[in-house]
């Protein structure tokens, strides 16, 4: 079965996010923790995204106000940075269902997410039902718990930062711990029948994660490939 390519969406712009969806990837990731984003601005995002690929925002943090407010907007899932601990990773799964399966804040009657009302039983039966709810291993600790983790209800997705993980090992992105740490990623989502994701890194290359049996790749960036592309554009004229 073949991985489902991503990107990340960092700048405020839903004409970059427009572009980006008509691209083809399967999934976007709104990035509101190092994003300078509101909730306004992702919600725009989203809308220009539209059904060209899941709209999946990433918190600052799992708390109650963060995930419902994301959801509410109209995101097709959330993703919370830096879980360390089964109950970290429970209390986000009650924050983004509905009850009986969670406890999230009930207003459907005037969120995008339902239609802005049209649509308030079916949205809240069919999230319960498919929700997604991704939860980022980027610590030692993190790695430590995952199988814990992994086992709580309601999680969909373990997704691997490589990044904010070598740093926190102390270790070099690019060293053989951090591919063994991603390799120990997925290895534990598909035992527990979930998504796995990550972004690319060096030794981290899209086949590379296909082949360790991760669900959900993100290949690109609106920051980087602005930057590269305009960079790489001016070098070739000044040859």
């Amino acid at each position: 079965m073949m991985p489902e390519y991503g990107c990340w969406l960092d700048l405020p712009s839903p004409q970059v996010a427009e572009i980006m969806a008509q691209t083809g990837f399967d999934f976007i990731v709104v990035d509101l923790e190092h994003g300078p984003m509101s909730v306004e601005t992702a919600q725009v995002q989203m809308m220009a995204i539209g059904g060209h690929a899941r709209a999946i925002v990433r918190v600052p943090e799992g708390t109650e106000a963060w995930i419902k407010r994301v959801l509410d907007a109209g995101a097709g899932g959330v993703m919370v940075p830096n879980v360390e601990s089964a109950a970290q990773a429970a209390q986000i799964v009650s924050r983004a269902y509905y009850a009986p399966k969670g406890a999230r804040g009930d207003a459907r009657r005037v969120v995008r997410a339902s239609g802005w009302g049209r649509n308030s039983e079916s949205y809240k039966k069919s999230w319960n039902a498919n929700g997604f709810v991704s939860v980022q291993i980027e610590s030692v600790a993190g790695l430590a718990n995952i199988e814990k983790i992994a086992a709580v209800e309601g999680v969909t997705q373990l997704f691997f930062g490589p990044s904010d993980y070598s740093a926190d090992a102390g270790v070099l992105i690019d060293s053989d711990v951090t591919l063994a740490a991603a390799a120990k990623v997925a290895k534990v989502a598909k035992a527990h029948g979930l998504d796995c994701g990550s972004v690319t890194f060096p030794l981290g290359t899209p086949h590379a994660l296909a082949k360790l049996g991760f669900t959900h790749i993100s290949v690109a960036g609106d920051v980087a490939a602005l930057s590269d592309s305009l960079d790489g554009s001016l070098r070739d004229a000044k040859g």
